[in-house]
């Protein structure tokens, strides 16, 4: 049986359980003895594209089978939905070893199943040239089958932004997320990191949302790239970058980061401030306190210190003392599907329970702003219900901060970025 097949058919069952991070389920099987880089890239495939068509998946297999899905176990649906992944998005497999590979998975799953299985699969194999007409569906039913998000999720942008701005949503998160850098100028001119990436082979170029970050086109490991282990670089969104770049900071300045980890937008400040003057990253778990000051260490910014702290509630020994707040809250991922594909079975109501949360984490930060300081809200969701409405909610309460400029949505561009939402607060001297 195929390794490559065996561990993503392991990982699958283990998706709809609670918790599941499906990067740090393949963080983890990628790091087993015995598996090819092959196996590697192929179990990375199935894996992240199962979770990312399963929708679509599950719905033509529903077509076709002769046995309602839901009557079937978690593991026997797994089997199908790899193997009818691959006969419908992978060129390279042939049918017939995706169906053989299938029927292997199958008589260690449910030797009972074993028939239906090939059965069902040999009709996807025949029929694969002509099921796109069973997705051929009107309005957001068809929108969401086409691309495999759910129908709560599709309604919410198409009301939020429109069809037109909703499909080029579906389509982009649908794209695989870039990797962008961010070049660590504290320690090397961006002109000089740039040459050496070229003359490694590295095809990059500079993204166009945010001045200083580079999207690489020819590599996916960035400890791969040159200067990782010196610190020349980070890993940041160029959609995040922007947002940071919003706050201004300025060398000598205080700026808190809260809900931090895993630490870009605290290393983005430190950057901008030229590693002079006080970053203070706060983050609920010990453990991810302790990744962002290894990042820090890696990149050679002292001026960052980290602390383990629940920033929904107010810190009096830190009222008014800073001059930039970054509020960068838990929300519910909507921007960066194409990174995490497993948000896109998001409950609605996960979804929907949010916003309280964020509002009162804004309020706690806003008390951390002096006179004159600034406040910056982000969100990586496309949301207006966790974004918009959250800052006016806060503009109302607090008569004492108002917007500078606008609030920005940027939408993610599929290989560029990603969704991201910020809106820039100062509080009045």
């Amino acid at each position: 049986m195929n390794k490559a097949r065996l561990y993503a058919f392991r990982s699958l069952v283990k998706s709809t359980g609670s918790g599941f991070r499906s990067d740090l389920e393949a963080e983890s099987v990628l790091q087993t003895d015995g598996l090819s880089r092959r196996d590697k890239n192929l179990y990375s495939k199935l894996l992240y594209g199962v979770i990312e068509k399963k929708i679509t998946l599950d719905y033509l297999l529903s077509r076709l089978s002769t046995i309602p899905l839901n009557t079937l176990s978690r593991e026997v649906l797994c089997v199908l939905e790899l193997g009818a992944f691959q006969i419908l998005y992978l060129d390279r497999v042939p049918d017939r070893a995706a169906i053989f590979e299938s029927g292997e998975l199958a008589k260690n799953v449910c030797r009972e199943c074993l028939s239906y299985v090939n059965a069902l699969l040999r009709r996807v194999a025949r029929e694969k040239e002509t099921l796109h007409e069973y997705l051929d569906l009107p309005g957001k039913k068809g929108l969401a089958l086409r691309y495999g998000y759910p129908r709560w999720m599709v309604s919410l942008w198409s009301e939020a932004y429109g069809k037109e701005k909703c499909e080029a949503i579906l389509a982009a998160m649908n794209t695989p997320a870039p990797l962008t850098v961010r070049v660590n100028t504290v320690k090397i001119e961006r002109k000089v990191f740039e040459r050496h990436l070229s003359e490694d082979g590295v095809l990059f170029h500079n993204n166009p949302l945010c001045d200083g970050t580079l999207t690489i086109e020819s590599e996916t490991n960035p400890a791969r790239l040159f200067g990782f282990e010196e610190g020349l670089f980070f890993v940041q969104d160029a959609a995040a970058a922007a947002a940071v770049d919003r706050l201004m900071a300025k060398p000598g300045e205080k700026v808190l980061d809260v809900c931090a980890a895993p630490g870009g937008k605290s290393f983005g400040a430190a950057v901008a401030m030229e590693n002079r003057g006080e970053v203070l990253s706060l983050e609920l778990h010990p453990t991810r306190v302790e990744l962002i000051r290894r990042g820090a260490e890696r990149l050679g910014l002292d001026c960052i210190r980290g602390e383990a702290n629940d920033s929904s509630k107010v810190r009096e020994d830190l009222r008014e003392k800073f001059d930039r707040v970054i509020c960068d809250v838990p929300c519910s991922g909507l921007g960066v599907i194409a990174k995490k594909p497993d948000i896109r079975h998001k409950d609605k109501e996960e979804t929907e329970s949010l916003p309280p949360l964020q509002l009162t984490i804004l309020e706690s930060a806003s008390t951390a702003v002096r006179p004159g300081g600034m406040l910056l809200y982000a969100t990586c969701t496309l949301n207006p219900a966790e974004n918009e409405a959250v800052t006016e909610a806060f503009l109302t309460r607090h008569k004492n901060f108002h917007r500078v400029g606008e609030a920005q949505t940027v939408f993610p561009v599929g290989g560029e970025h990603d969704g991201f939402f910020s809106d820039l607060l100062e509080k009045d001297a």
